[in-house]
């Protein structure tokens, strides 16, 4: 079969990703392949260099290295020479990217930081439940009620051809499992299980509690066992980045690093967020929403001054954000938009924005990695699997019309908002089809 990579079954991405660290990173901001390879010359017209990782005391950056190779700037456009030269060495070294490189072995450091890209290594299952299966302590509701429970952790996804990944804890002693996007015997369905990004599963629960009102995570399952073949998973509408990097080898594209960012904990977002929890802004200034200065001169004629407030917030509630900026703009009436309008806005258009309206806990496992668990364990410690708080917003004290703006600006900043859009249509796409299916008698 030759390598094969196993993928999270709900947003497509690879678990084998790489990154290089800059010049001004320490050793473990670097991760995957690129900490073995061999020089290239040709990185050298990209502000490239190659470190040895010596056993001895790790210095502070990458430019601090004690042993470095500094491969010479050749423009092999006006070059016959491939980037080899006889003195380029031939055993394994660390590349360290520069801003311009354009490797595709590793994301760059320098357009995505290493925080942002946390647990996008990390795998878990969802694992049939087998005849003598028995709850544990720290089993979800979801479990305990269904048919499924939760593998541990791995990090490590391994090629199709080079067995299973093993996991940790070993829940229900389970301490390997069989990680597929594709049923290839049907005959053994029960024993193939489906892998995600920890984080993923959350952003799939809040897309079914938006949905449904309740997490519903058989229909998962039930969804995978009806589209269970090779073509099913590579012709399900990915975004475009994802289908670019989905290659052999996982591709990492420049301007692909938001596919590998955190949705869940996104650097910065608390922080904007917190800034919004002051109602009292005068919406009216709020200008920089369209981004144009807006008169409070009476208009000569207005035709939305004669309408009564009721019928005007039943025309509001039907538009967009960028709908009410533009209409800002032509009518004195809508400067001062009603706060609980722009909440029922922010719900209905951003719903992955899951902070405004829900408070659904994050599960420990999208906490953690298996090297963390299994340190804890050689401590002789117990997994403690409390699970993370979300800071709901405030409906009323919730300035939401800022929360808007603030996102808007930052947008470029916010690689984990980003990805947590583009996970959140993957999941309406599977609950589309979950709906499909239970109108056919299927589910």
């Amino acid at each position: 079969m030759g390598y094969s990579e196993v993928l999270c079954h709900i947003c497509g991405v690879s678990f084998n990703i790489s990154r290089s660290r800059t010049d001004k990173e320490p050793r473990s901001a670097a991760w995957g392949q690129i900490l073995a390879i061999n020089p290239d010359n040709s990185h050298g017209q990209w502000g490239c260099y190659y470190v040895k990782r010596d056993g001895g005391q790790e210095p502070g950056t990458a430019s601090s290295e004690p042993v470095k190779y500094i491969p010479p700037k050749i423009d092999l456009e006006d070059s016959s020479d491939d980037g080899w030269t006889s003195d380029t060495p031939d055993d394994e070294w660390e590349h360290i990217a520069g801003l311009e490189c354009e490797y595709n072995g590793a994301y760059n450091g320098n357009h995505i930081p290493a925080e942002a890209m946390k647990h996008c290594q990390t795998s878990q299952c969802l694992v049939p439940k087998g005849d003598n299966w028995q709850p544990e302590a720290n089993d979800q509701d979801f479990e305990t009620s269904g048919n499924l429970f939760l593998s541990g952790l791995s990090d490590d996804m391994p090629s199709r051809d080079m067995g299973w990944p093993s996991v940790s804890p070993p829940r229900h002693g389970t301490s390997d499992v069989r990680a597929e996007n594709i049923i290839w015997d049907a005959q053994e369905a029960d024993e193939y299980c489906m892998p995600f990004h920890p984080t993923c599963f959350e952003i799939f629960k809040r897309a079914s509690l938006y949905r449904y009102g309740t997490v519903d995570v058989e229909c998962l399952m039930q969804w995978w066992r009806l589209e269970p073949k090779y073509e099913d998973f590579e012709h399900f509408p990915r975004h475009p980045a994802v289908k670019e990097a989905e290659q052999q080898w996982w591709s990492h594209e420049r301007g692909g690093e938001f596919l590998v960012a955190n949705p869940c904990f996104v650097p910065g977002l608390d922080d904007l967020l917190q800034s919004t929890q002051n109602v009292e802004h005068t919406l009216g200034n709020e200008s920089s929403l369209s981004g144009t200065t807006i008169s409070t001169k009476p208009a000569p004629s207005d035709p939305f001054s004669k309408l009564p407030s009721e019928m005007i917030r039943e025309i509001l509630i039907h538009l967009s954000f960028k709908d009410l900026a533009n209409l800002r703009l032509t009518s004195r009436i809508f400067l001062h938009l009603p706060n609980p309008v722009l909440y029922e806005l922010t719900v209905r258009d951003t719903p992955w924005l899951y902070e405004a309206w829900s408070s659904l806990l994050i599960s420990f496992w999208a906490t953690a990695t298996q090297a963390e668990i299994e340190q804890e364990i050689e401590r002789g410690g117990s997994i403690r699997t409390t699970p993370h708080p979300v800071k709901l917003l405030s409906k009323g004290e919730t300035d939401w019309l800022r929360v808007q703006v603030e996102v808007s600006k930052n947008w470029k900043t916010l690689l984990g908002l980003q990805n947590r859009r583009r996970i959140w249509g993957d999941c309406q796409e599977i609950l589309n089809r979950v709906d499909e299916y239970r109108k056919q008698g299927k589910i």
